[in-house]
């Protein structure tokens, strides 16, 4: 699990049981705790040249640069990955 941690550029985050708590994206702090199909079905939701944003509540959203889309969806695949081992 640590080797995945350590591979982390983007996400920010620490593996529990099986949930992965995410703490931040990007650098923005955002708080949630996800099994190995949410990390999916997040990474499918991610296209990788179109514009891409977090919605967090109706006063908050984080932009995400479409350049960071293919890692984004790299390291939530690689965290699904570990969470189903």
């Amino acid at each position: 699990m640590s080797n995945v941690i350590d591979e982390l550029e983007v996400l920010d985050g620490y593996f529990d049981g099986d949930r992965f708590i995410l703490r931040g994206i990007n650098g923005h702090a955002i708080y949630g705790a996800y099994k190995a199909d949410n990390m999916l079905s997040l990474a499918r939701l991610i296209h990788d040249n179109e514009p891409f944003s977090f919605t967090i509540d109706k006063e908050k959203m984080i932009r995400i640069p479409r350049e960071l889309n293919k890692r984004i969806k790299y390291e939530l695949t690689m965290i699904a990955d570990e969470l189903s081992s």
